[in-house]
């Protein structure tokens, strides 16, 4: 099945994964917030670029099953804006796990890094890469920070969510993988992972924020 003969409501319903992950990410991403302000605001922004990533790519489908027309830009901006983004919430979730100021030269140094192999090979592959490991490192990490916070359940969920999200990769080379049925369960699959990894996102972040909070006072006999 070609992008151009999926149903437009497919098409449509590829943007609620989208929003999930962004939402996820943007509470992890801010999760930094009482350490340092800034890298809290640059991982929200690290998740909104993942979501305009995602966002860019679900318009593509939706204009090609749509339309007709083929938008390739927007097909292609997914990665390079995923990796960015993931570098920028890893900064921010990576100073949260620490609890102090993270140096932020390492993620900015990969970032030029992969962008110089992507202009020197003329490729999206190191975008890819990146973009790949550094979303599903975001989600080791979380589940490390729930379980820093005995968080147990969001630990579970987002072991649980890489294990759907990775179930995806052998199911591309399924001989059925271009029927429309085959891509609603692909979707269906998609959509549930990144609605586990928004639930563990916010069981993490209350517990880290329950953590945090300053015991109440004793009464004074």
């Amino acid at each position: 099945m070609n992008v151009n003969d999926y149903p437009v409501i497919m098409a449509l319903e590829d943007y609620v994964p989208t929003l999930l992950a962004l939402a996820g990410f943007w509470v992890l991403g801010g999760a930094s917030q009482r350490i340092d302000p800034l890298a809290a605001m640059l991982g929200r922004a690290g998740a909104v670029l993942i979501g305009l990533g995602g966002v860019a790519k679900s318009t593509w489908k939706l204009v090609l099953s749509a339309f007709g027309h083929d938008w390739p830009w927007l097909e292609q901006s997914l990665f390079p804006l995923m990796a960015t983004g993931a570098l920028l919430v890893l900064w921010s979730l990576t100073t949260t796990l620490r609890g102090k100021v993270t140096p932020w030269w390492p993620y900015a140094l990969i970032g030029v890094a992969v962008a110089g192999a992507a202009v020197g090979t003329g490729s999206l592959q190191p975008a890819f890469i990146t973009a790949t490991a550094g979303v599903t490192l975001i989600s080791v990490l979380g589940a490390v920070l729930a379980g820093r916070h005995r968080a147990w359940l969001a630990v579970a969920l987002f072991v649980l969510g890489i294990v759907a999200v990775t179930s995806l990769v052998p199911l591309r080379s399924h001989p059925e993988h271009h029927t429309v049925a085959f891509q609603w369960m692909e979707q269906g699959i998609n959509t549930v992972a990144q609605a586990i990894f928004l639930v563990a996102a916010l069981l993490t972040v209350r517990a880290a924020r329950t953590a945090a909070a300053p015991a109440p006072r004793e009464a004074l006999a």
